[in-house]
């Protein structure tokens, strides 16, 4: 494969000294399941591309290229919801978060996006993470800045391209930077700083992905609204507590189940928080009623009793199920 991307490379180390760290496209600001492993990694059969192409997946609900961000100083009510920052799948769909707006109450769900990839858009993602050197089928952990900082999240990368399965996991991305003037920290050893200031390039990359591709390597133009079609729901009943921050939205709970039963007990939580599954009918009653709350919202059956929903989109490549989230047993 001829891995010279005209003018990415360039955009690549402009990204490296300029941008922010957590942005996505077209926006100014992102806990995932772990993407399974690829039931195929074969050439893309759409027409582009050449013989030398990188094989990756090719299904809808099959993952090329996961960035989550992990771990961090973070309630945990946050961090069961925390989603990926960039998702690139088999068919060339690129999910990530759109613009956050800052009233408050915020709405109940981020407002993820979607846009879709040419096959030869997915070779120039892949012909990068290729000529990085460090997605050559390990598990990579780099943990150096921890000799540096404290509290901050792990950045994991996850790849399923070239029948291989790759994950580099970097602790603290984008809180160290040769080129602002930084000392290196204490014992971390210059190849692991190399490969941060790589990593952190490659991740701004993504995030600002528009600017890192052409044109003609998307199917279409613009962004589009991703409407999830299953959710993580963690339930709690807030009957009797009082109402803190601003005034409250109380709706009827919209379907036939009821929340006292709702999933079961997350033990992480420590006070009775329930988690489920909605999918299928349930999750297209579950995104109508989300769409049309914010964070403050509660629900009740009767009037009487309130009953909070913190809800966490499942992406076409997670499992359906509840996590056992922070190694609970």
């Amino acid at each position: 494969m001829n891995r010279t991307v005209p003018g990415l490379l360039v955009v690549l180390l402009v990204l490296s000294a300029c941008a922010a760290s957590g942005g996505s496209p077209g926006s100014s600001a992102g806990t995932s399941g772990d993407p399974s492993p690829p039931a195929s990694a074969q050439p893309s059969d759409s027409g582009g591309g050449g013989g030398d192409d990188v094989g990756h997946p090719t299904g809808a609900d099959e993952p090329i290229l996961v960035v989550s961000n992990e771990g961090g100083f973070m309630m945990i009510d946050m961090m069961a919801v925390q989603m990926p920052s960039f998702v690139l799948l088999g068919d060339g769909r690129v999910i990530v978060q759109g613009m956050q707006t800052l009233e408050f109450p915020g709405p109940a769900l981020p407002a993820l996006q979607e846009r879709t990839l040419t096959e030869e858009g997915i070779q120039l993602v892949l012909a990068e993470f290729e000529d990085s050197g460090l997605f050559t089928g390990a598990e990579i952990e780099l943990l150096g800045m921890q000799n540096m900082v404290a509290d901050a999240s792990t950045t994991v990368f996850t790849l399923n391209a070239g029948d291989l399965q790759s994950r580099v996991a970097v602790y603290g991305l984008g809180t160290w930077s040769e080129d602002m003037g930084m000392d290196p920290p204490p014992g971390v050893d210059q190849a692991e700083l190399d490969a941060h200031e790589l990593l952190n390039s490659l991740n701004n990359s993504l995030l600002a992905l528009d600017m890192a591709v052409p044109a003609d390597a998307w199917e279409s133009e613009g962004w589009q609204p991703y409407e999830p079609d299953a959710f993580l729901l963690y339930v709690r009943d807030v009957t009797g507590e009082p109402i803190e921050g601003g005034p409250e939205q109380v709706r009827e709970w919209p379907t036939d189940d009821d929340p006292a039963t709702f999933g079961e007990v997350s033990e992480n939580f420590g006070n009775g928080t329930r988690c489920g599954v909605a999918d299928g009918e349930l999750g297209e009653a579950w995104f109508t009623e989300l769409s049309q709350s914010n964070q403050m919202t509660t629900w009740t059956t009767d009037g009487e009793d309130r009953w909070s929903v913190r809800a966490r989109p499942l992406l076409p490549h997670e499992e359906r199920v509840c996590p056992e989230l922070f190694g609970a047993a």
